[in-house]
Order: C-alpha cells, then sequence, then structure tokens
C-alpha cells in the first residue's frame, strides 16, 4: 500500500493571475493485477481544510488514467491511497490556457506532520475498557499498534488487510473490527491475544465500522458498493447487506436507542437505520456543500 501527498501547494498570485486554475493528475499502474487508488483533494481559507475532491480510480494492470481537477484556490493539496506498492503518480499544474506551469513533487506522507499545519492520514485509535487497552491503527503499514493503557507501553502489533481505513471495538467481548479498504474485508481480532480470529468478506471498499455492544452488531460502510455490511458478533457472518446513498463513509451506533447513523459523502445526507429490522428508519438532508 502507497499513502503519498502532494502537500500544501500555494497557489500565489502573479500578476494577479493565480499560476494553477487545474490540475492534472496522470495515475500509471505498473503492477500486474488492478490496482485502486483514492483521490483526495483540499483546499484551505486561512487555517482551515476543507475536502473538495473524493475520487476512486480503479485501474487494470498497465492502465494509464488522467484526471483533471479544479484547483483554482490561494492553497491546496492532493491525497493519494493506493492499495498497491508500485504505481506511479504524477501531478501537474496547468492555467488556464492549459499550458503546464508547474509540476509538483509526491511524497510519502510520513514526511508531513502537524509541525507544519498538514495531517494526510491520522492514525485512527480505540480504547476497550476491558483490558485499558489502546489500539492504534496506522494505513500505510496496514499494522495496528497495542499500547497498555496503564503503563502506555507497546506491547504488541499487528498486520491486517490492504488499506485499513475503519476500526471499531466492543468492549463488551472485547473484539476489534478492522475495516480494510483494499481487499474488501474486515480483520476480527481478539483483544486478549492481539491476533486475527477470522477475516470477514464485506462489500467493495469498506471505511467505518461501527459497533453496538449491547446487540453484539457490527456493521460496516462500503463506500465503493453503497451499502452497510452488518455482521453478527458472535458467528461473525455478514447476516445482511443494507443498500444505502452514495459513497457510505462514516458510521455512528446509538445503542440505546438501537439506530445507525451512516453519512453518505455522495449524497450529502445520513441515513438511519433501524437496527432491530435492519432496515432504514429515515434519511436527514444535510446542507450543501
Amino acid at each position: 500500500m502507497a499513502s503519498l501527498t502532494t502537500g500544501l501547494i500555494e497557489n500565489t498570485r502573479v500578476s494577479n493571475i493565480k499560476p494553477c486554475s487545474t490540475i492534472s493528475v496522470t495515475v500509471t499502474n505498473k503492477e500486474s493485477i488492478a490496482n485502486t487508488i483514492r483521490v483526495n483533494g483540499y483546499y484551505w481559507t486561512g487555517e482551515v481544510k476543507k475536502e473538495y475532491v473524493l475520487d476512486l480510480l480503479n485501474l487494470a494492470p498497465g492502465e494509464v488514467v488522467i484526471q483533471n481537477y479544479y484547483a483554482l484556490f490561494e492553497a491546496f493539496e492532493f491525497h493519494f491511497i493506493s492499495s498497491l506498492d508500485d504505481v506511479e503518480i504524477t501531478v501537474l499544474g496547468k492555467n488556464d490556457a492549459g499550458r503546464s506551469t508547474m509540476k509538483y513533487n509526491i511524497l510519502p506522507v510520513q514526511l508531513f506532520s502537524l509541525d507544519n499545519g498538514m495531517r494526510v492520514e491520522v492514525p485512527k485509535t480505540a480504547i476497550p475498557s476491558a483490558l485499558n487497552r489502546v489500539y492504534l491503527l496506522d494505513p500505510s503499514s496496514r499494522r495496528i499498534s497495542v499500547i497498555d493503557g496503564n503503563t502506555q507501553t507497546l506491547i504488541g502489533s499487528i498486520i491486517v488487510g490492504s488499506g485499513p481505513l475503519g476500526l471499531g471495538i466492543n468492549s463488551v467481548t472485547n473484539r476489534i473490527y478492522v475495516a480494510n479498504f483494499a481487499s474488501d474485508s474486515v480483520s476480527a481480532i481478539d483483544g486478549e491475544i492481539n491476533q486475527i480470529i477470522t477475516e470477514i468478506t464485506v462489500g467493495s471498499n469498506p471505511m467505518g465500522v461501527g459497533v453496538n455492544p449491547q446487540t453484539n452488531r457490527i456493521y460496516v460502510t462500503n463506500w465503493g458498493s453503497h451499502s452497510v455490511s452488518v455482521i453478527d458478533g458472535l458467528t461473525h457472518t455478514v447476516i445482511t447487506t443494507v443498500r444505502v446513498e452514495a459513497f457510505p463513509e462514516g458510521v455512528i451506533v446509538n445503542q440505546t436507542a438501537n439506530l445507525i447513523y451512516i453519512t453518505n459523502h455522495g449524497s450529502n445526507n445520513v441515513t438511519v437505520l433501524d437496527g432491530s429490522t435492519n432496515t432504514i428508519k429515515t434519511m436527514v438532508d444535510l446542507e450543501s456543500r
């Protein structure tokens, strides 16, 4: 898996004209198998960073794809997450006439830290109360680091599937669930021994994980297949798949009401699921971005 970024690009005006109005991204899959690349674009207004591009590129072996994105901002940046390592990405800035004005460097995200105000990937953290252990997810290394919450020391690490992005905890059963974006699976981990129990096949490009400890149900948003997989925490099998709106990402569980809230990135709304019937209860429209 490769995680790359342009870093912050300042589109400073020259003679009152921004040199870059369009970003041209060329992606070459050098692998012998199909590859998936997630593209995120952000623009900056002062110290606030806002996402305006969320794209998913599926490339056949050896395929080259060119995508153009609007970039008429004072400052912007692009991030790329590839499910495989052997990928070549070129980013060019173009002016209003379509001429290339700049070639931007693409660097591993590890070279960018909070010191310069940027953070490409924030590792996800969860703390099960049973053993007071902290589980830290690092997407770039496919690694779950396990920290003892009493001594604040690293006590182990677990390698999961390709492109892990989501992390959920059942503090009652002491199970940890990791959504693997690039391998279309969820890794179920036994928190007692810090080992993977099983891999659960879900929909395309799983991202978010929500857990209801009271019902022992796990809810996984499938970004690529616009659905939510409902997993039985006892048998670790998918008991149903619920079709939702475009590009579901985040998931929050209200365990008292047994309601599940799904944010749909592509349709700018929230799907509310009834956990007792695994059916859609209502939709909540959000303000336009």
